[in-house]
Order: C-alpha cells, then structure tokens, then sequence
C-alpha cells in the first residue's frame, strides 16, 4: 500500500511569459474548468516541445 505525502504537489501554469496562478492540480481544474488529465499532461516535456499556449510547471 502507497502512503500520501500530507502536503499536495503545487503546479503554476503560465501563458507564455505570463504567470496565471498557483495551485494544486485539483484546485487549477476546478477554478479553470479543464480535466485533471488535460492539467497534467501540460506538466509533460512533450507538451513543452509541442509549444502549446498555457503550460504547467511543477513547484518544488
């Protein structure tokens, strides 16, 4: 069995050079009504090659 770490994962998502927000995968879904799935694929390396608009990047 997997333990969950007790603080969530923090992505901040940028359109272009323009950053939009901070947040959790959950709360950018829900504030910007996009799937979970489509957020997460947009923290990908093969979503930054394809050079969409808005990108996410996870916050360490």
């Amino acid at each position: 069995m997997k333990m969950k770490l007790m603080t969530e994962t923090e992505y901040a998502p940028y359109k272009g050079d323009k950053f939009i927000d901070l947040g959790t995968i959950d709360y950018l879904a829900k504030k910007y009504h996009k799937k979970k799935e489509t957020l997460k694929y947009l923290t990908y390396p093969s979503a930054h090659k394809r050079g969409y608009k808005t990108l996410l990047y996870k916050i360490k």
